[in-house]
């Protein structure tokens, strides 16, 4: 049965045995038949993963022993979350070979991070990136592959800790939220690109390319004012010179609030955040203020997103 099948491979993984899963060799005479949408979000998944765990690995090329900010605790926390990433990178590579999938191998990245503060102050960012999207992931599994969902809620759980390490070593609260922001895959996808170095990329998971936005948050008296930019050459979805523009704003599982855009150029403008968001936010820009669903956001996106943590 293919929920037993699944759950060896997540078990076998665990314990770090040798490769569970392949269905081209036939070993261990594992083969899952996964619905094509299933696997794309896993190939996502495991191109997220690549990425982590490059992070966690440059940690190395970040500390210098003189930092005062390196502790024995931060380096023994981010060893066993590079170990963990690669324990996740293990357990979907088995999952992709299992179902005969395309595998995603990592590709080369940039990381802006030159020291300890810089990479904990990124790592805030990415894993708050990765919890989300893992979140966006679990949920959108078709009801036929419904048996991948718990490995795949654990690994968010897992994701979450590692979030909580990066909030606590910022000076903030491990929780800021009741609830974690959900980021869909294109977005997460778009988001995890700002980091890879063009080109370097194997293969990459079949979604679609946006046009990068970059936000910049500052505060004016009682509000918070962003100024956005982004590439009108680069953008998927082509808009008119006086048509309105958008700010979406995706903040735990409320619905998207909009606010309007205020156009300083073509590729410029400023908007007012709303009030009462707490822990990450992810930002994008549209040409409508009515979609609810964040997958519908997602493809209607004319640039974006972005990501900021409160």
């Amino acid at each position: 049965m293919k929920s037993f099948a699944i759950a060896s491979i997540y078990l076998s993984v665990t314990a770090l045995a040798m490769p569970v899963c392949d269905s081209r060799t036939g070993e261990n005479g594992v083969t899952l038949d996964l619905m094509p949408e299933t696997i794309t979000n896993l190939q996502l998944a495991l191109f997220l993963e690549n990425l982590e765990f490059a992070f966690f690995q440059s940690a190395s090329a970040n500390f210098t022993a003189s930092d005062p900010a390196l502790t024995d605790t931060l380096n023994q926390t981010i060893r066993e979350a590079t170990m963990q990433e690669a324990t996740h990178q293990k357990a979907l590579r088995n999952i992709l070979d299992a179902a005969d999938a395309d595998q995603i191998e990592p590709c080369q990245y940039r990381f802006p991070s030159q020291n300890t503060s810089q990479f904990l102050a990124l790592g805030r960012t990415l894993s708050s990136v990765g919890v989300g999207a893992t979140v966006s992931l679990a949920g959108s599994i078709p009801a036929q592959d419904v048996e991948l969902v718990s490995g795949i809620a654990s690994i968010a759980a897992t994701e979450a800790r590692h979030s909580a390490f990066f909030e606590t070593a910022n000076g903030k609260l491990p929780n800021p939220a009741p609830f974690d922001t959900p980021v869909p895959s294109t977005w997460a996808f778009n988001l995890a690109l700002g980091f890879v170095v063009p080109g370097s990329c194997p293969v990459t998971p079949p979604i679609p390319v946006l046009s990068p936005l970059v936000v910049e948050a500052a505060e004016e008296g009682d509000e918070t004012t962003v100024d956005v930019s982004w590439d009108p050459v680069q953008t998927s979805i082509q808009v008119e010179g006086n048509k309105p523009l958008f700010v979406a704003w995706i903040n735990q599982l409320a619905s998207p609030i909009y606010t309007p855009l205020s156009r300083t150029s073509n590729s410029t403008g400023k908007a007012t955040m709303p009030e009462g968001l707490e822990g990450p936010i992810v930002v994008a820009l549209t040409a409508q203020d009515y979609l609810e669903r964040l997958e519908e956001v997602a493809v209607s996106t004319v640039a974006g997103p972005a990501v900021l943590v409160s």
